[in-house]
């Protein structure tokens, strides 16, 4: 009898430890998953760029029945600075190689309202009287619009995540549209005929589609489910170009005498940007990759 009440107590002892360990594990707050980088992603952005455009204008005046051949009439180089808004789309791919090490790549396309524009030569306050005999000469006005329509990069990211934060340097290829437009205006003094210019207005456009590079970083974080901000600064670099365009023939009295204006830039930007990504495919979500 006295082994049978042994028994049942020690039982009963095992029975209730087996039942609290149990209900010890049951209690326990399941981890939450762990955040990962990885995936494929899509977005939206805005914000603003200011460009650095070092630009020289010059003309020149060629009359060669009268021997002038290719005579300067004016020089100025200036830094154009193009301000705007700039707004697009970007997507690209996170590969988190570590619990630290965060590589990808990322394109994308941008719409903007940059534009800046200068007034040359002069424009009114100069009177040049290399033509005239009598000392009276004209007003030569020159105005240099130059715009940034729309850019795009590919680039590649490499970045250290401590877990909803991501800070990143990319750099890669860069395109744009630039877009200058060129009116110069002549006014004479006086109109004798022995002044080879007439007044006129002579209006150009020019469009150039250029490649270049860009290097930058940002900072992104994860904001919930599979939503992410991120903070950007990128520089765009897209080389050189020059637009050259003469006055028409009706403005030139001396017999095939030409007024050539040309001008030449180099365009870089410097871009401020806020975005938002959303995470999908495969990799999507909250799931651990590495």
């Amino acid at each position: 009898m006295r082994k049978f009440l042994l028994a049942t107590a020690l039982s009963v002892s095992l029975g209730g430890a087996a039942s609290a360990a149990d209900l010890a594990l049951k209690s326990r707050p399941v981890p939450p998953p762990l955040w990962s980088w990885s995936g494929f992603y899509l977005g939206i952005n805005g914000g603003g760029s200011i460009g650095h455009s070092a630009t020289t204008d010059s003309q020149v005046f060629s009359a060669p029945f009268t021997g002038l051949t290719a005579v300067p009439l004016a020089n100025e180089s200036f830094n154009h600075s193009p301000v705007g808004g700039v707004w697009g789309v970007q997507g690209g791919f996170n590969w988190q190689v570590s619990p630290s090490i965060v590589l990808g790549v990322e394109a994308d396309w941008q719409w903007t309202s940059q534009r800046d524009s200068a007034n040359l030569f002069g424009c009114g306050g100069q009177n040049l009287a290399f033509f005239l005999i009598n000392g009276q000469g004209f007003n030569n006005c020159f105005s240099d619009e130059q715009k940034l329509r729309w850019f795009g990069t590919v680039r590649a990211r490499a970045g250290v995540t401590t877990g909803d934060w991501l800070w990143y340097a990319t750099g890669g290829a860069a395109w744009g549209s630039v877009q200058d437009n060129l009116t110069l205006t002549i006014a004479n003094a006086d109109l004798a005929i022995d002044n080879p210019l007439v007044p006129g207005t002579t209006v150009a456009g020019f469009t150039h589609n250029k490649s270049g590079w860009t290097v930058g970083g940002g900072v992104e974080t994860r904001l919930w489910g599979a939503l992410t901000a991120k903070f950007e600064y990128l520089y765009v670099d897209l080389g050189s170009y020059t637009d050259t365009f003469a006055m028409p023939g009706n403005t030139v009295i001396v017999l095939g005498s030409t007024l050539i204006t040309t001008t030449t830039s180099h365009f870089t930007d410097h871009i401020i940007r806020a975005g938002l990504n959303w995470k999908f495919g495969p990799w999507g979500g909250v799931t651990a990759a590495y």
